[in-house]
């Protein structure tokens, strides 16, 4: 999957510009969406960083004579263990992305030239991925890598067999100006006599939260081209998933896109536009001041004259 050229990653996520060079104005899909609680994944992180501390020991055990000068280096440095150890969960997602990543530009090349990528062209992938961002530095079974690709390559393989889609748009950037956000849908397809965006997914399960990205694709007002064009956005009937699981095979997951799914994004996009850091104002000096100032937080002055 190719990077869109009118976004760029910031300390608050994607955001997108809506010209070349212009300024970033909105919000990605991805970024707001994201925005939503998830609570499950602190006990993720627990468990991949115990599962590394655990890994780090078992270490010592098959290496008793080294054993001692690893613990002296590990008590010299606490912190970069430490640190090394909560990192467990953060280099397993961005490892899970990038194999993400390279499914997905496969699949796009095989969507934009109809042949499929053999796996010298995945091979040929991994190795551009490696020196344009630094992907898959510490692999080290790139064979592997690659026929673990080409097995999710089997199962679009079967999917496009079995649905025929015709690709209007491979990835297609769109925009929503009313309520402030753009992203980029992996492709929008025709099926039969219907239009539908669908997303390529590699995780190991589709998730309900999927549909607050579909939704947005499917509201979008406009398609915003490379060179910060636009053209009308077609009307989808919905938004589906591909998904290419490590065992094989696919699915095509329908997702709900309607009123509900959009108002829980916008709220979403709402909250992400939220600045916490000016909600706490200057400490008052005494009782006029504290209250003067709650006031004015809440327009009470002007409507006393």
């Amino acid at each position: 999957m190719t990077t869109p050229s009118l976004s760029a990653d910031t300390p608050r996520g994607r955001m997108y510009r809506l010209e070349p060079d212009g300024p970033l104005m909105y919000p990605s899909i991805t970024t707001v969406a994201g925005t939503r609680a998830k609570d499950f994944l602190q006990g993720w992180y627990a468990t991949m960083a115990s599962k590394r501390a655990l890994e780090m020991y078992a270490w010592l055990e098959r290496n008793p004579d080294r054993a001692a000068s690893e613990i002296s280096r590990v008590t010299r440095d606490r912190w970069g263990t430490q640190k090394r150890i909560a990192a467990a969960a953060t280099e397993h997602t961005a490892a899970a992305a990038d194999f993400g990543t390279l499914v997905h530009a496969a699949c796009e090349d095989w969507g934009t030239s109809g042949t499929r990528p053999d796996a010298a062209h995945v091979a040929e992938i991994v190795e551009r991925m490696r020196a344009e961002h630094g992907a898959f530095a510490t692999e080290k079974d790139l064979r592997g890598l690659v026929s673990r690709a080409e097995v999710r390559l089997d199962g679009y393989g079967r999917f496009l067999d079995d649905f025929q889609p015709e690709f209007v748009e491979v990835e297609q950037t769109v925009v929503n100006h009313s309520v402030g956000y753009a992203g980029t849908t992996d492709a929008i397809v025709r099926i039969g006599n219907t239009l539908l965006s669908a997303d390529i997914k590699t995780s190991k399960k589709v998730r309900g939260d999927y549909a607050l990205q579909g939704v947005a694709v499917c509201r979008a007002e406009l398609l915003l081209d490379d060179d910060g064009a636009t053209r009308e956005m077609p009307e989808l009937t919905g938004a589906f998933i591909i998904h290419l699981p490590e065992a094989g095979g696919y699915q095509a997951v329908p997702l709900r896109t309607g009123e509900e799914e959009f108002e829980v994004f916008r709220a979403l996009r709402a909250a992400w536009s939220f600045e916490p850091d000016e909600c706490a104002l200057e400490p008052a000096a005494d009782p006029k001041g504290l209250v003067l100032s709650l006031l004015r937080t809440k327009g009470g002055l002007d409507a006393l004259g």
